[in-house]
């Protein structure tokens, strides 16, 4: 009995909190109503958008035009890229005359390469697969000239925003040939004597022909350019020199620019790049060179005249034929046969 109260006492108290709290519920629900005003409408501001400087400049007479574009080579993504000459299977060399909104970096490529050549010089590649070694100078300005080799051109920026480029270029683009070729060579020992713990590549072997152009390059480290000059004759000796016999020399010029990628313009019976490391080292490169053949010397003996011997006295028969008493034979001389004669001393008529 005691519990069936205790219930029912709990019950009963908590019907009574029920109803209170419904009632407190109401009170605050009429307090509330009371104080509810009307919503003021927000006034939102659209957030300006980004406008993009276009480039400008004055056109240079006689130039032409591009505006870059994003650079679609992988990791490049953020670039701007002006193509002038696009890839082809043959060698463009000449000279690139440039003016541009803001400062550029200079572009050629070698290439494609072959599965495996990429071994530690500058690559670009428009898909991960067709891969070009890449010759890349940055002279931190946005007007001047470069002469350049390779299989194709342009200019760039490390920004996102476009640039424009006048330009003018001198190209010639040649077919491959012993003189014009693309190519990518890893070093050798040095043949040379004092430089057995140098590396080579040699690029144009020795020629009697003169070799005259152009090279681009793409190093896997800095290298040196190597043009020899010779064989030199007998006697004949140079500042520098490189012989592979101590006895077969030639002239060497020898040019340290302390970078890995470039341009060289030359001339020489031979061409190569070169390091003072003995460990190999890769090498990407465009040439294009003319091959001049010496020019032949003819030597002429000239002519000596000889002096006629001297001849000891001699007899000269001079006759009186019939009828040179006749006057007029004078006018013939036919007085006397022969008409004239040569007398040394000594001589006897």
């Amino acid at each position: 009995m005691a519990t069936i109260d205790k219930a029912a006492i709990a019950w009963t108290i908590a019907i009574v909190a029920f109803g209170a709290g419904i009632a407190a519920v109401g009170d605050d629900l009429q307090s509330s109503t009371s104080e509810v005003k009307a919503p003021t409408a927000a006034t939102v501001t659209p957030p300006k958008a980004e406008m993009k400087e276009e480039p400008t400049k004055a056109m240079m007479a006689g130039y032409e035009r591009l505006t870059s574009q994003q650079d679609p080579g992988v990791g490049h993504e953020s670039h701007q890229l002006a193509i002038i000459l696009a890839p082809s299977d043959k060698v463009y060399s000449g000279t690139l005359k440039y003016d541009a909104s803001e400062p550029i970096q200079l572009v050629t490529l070698h290439g494609p390469l072959s599965p495996g050549e990429d071994k530690g010089q500058a690559i670009w590649t428009p898909d991960g697969e067709t891969k070009f070694a890449l010759t890349f100078v940055d002279e931190k300005k946005s007007k001047g000239e470069w002469k350049f080799s390779g299989n194709a051109l342009a200019v760039h920026t490390m920004k996102t925003t476009p640039f424009i480029v006048d330009y003018k270029v001198d190209v010639t683009e040649k077919a491959m040939s012993e003189s014009v070729k693309t190519g990518t060579m890893g070093s050798m020992q040095d043949p040379g004597v004092g430089h057995e713990s140098h590396q080579l590549a040699i690029i144009l072997p020795p020629s009697e022909n003169t070799y005259s152009g152009i090279l681009s390059y793409s190093a896997s480290e800095p290298i040196q350019l190597v043009s020899l000059k010779g064989p030199l004759a007998e006697g004949m000796t140079a500042e520098k020199t490189w012989t592979p016999d101590g006895e077969t020399i030639f002239e060497l010029t020898f040019v340290d620019p302390k970078n890995a990628m470039g341009s060289w313009e030359f001339s020489g019976n031979a061409l190569a790049v070169h390091t003072l490391n003995t460990n190999e080292f890769t090498v990407s490169y465009s040439v294009s060179a003319t091959s001049t053949a010496p020019e032949k010397v003819t030597v002429t003996t000239p002519k000596v005249e000889e002096t006629p011997k001297a001849m000891g006295p001699k007899t000269v028969n001079v006759s009186m034929p019939q009828g040179s008493g006749i006057p007029g034979c004078e006018e013939t001389n036919e007085c006397y046969i022969p008409a004239s004669v040569s007398i040394n001393v000594g001589d006897t008529v």
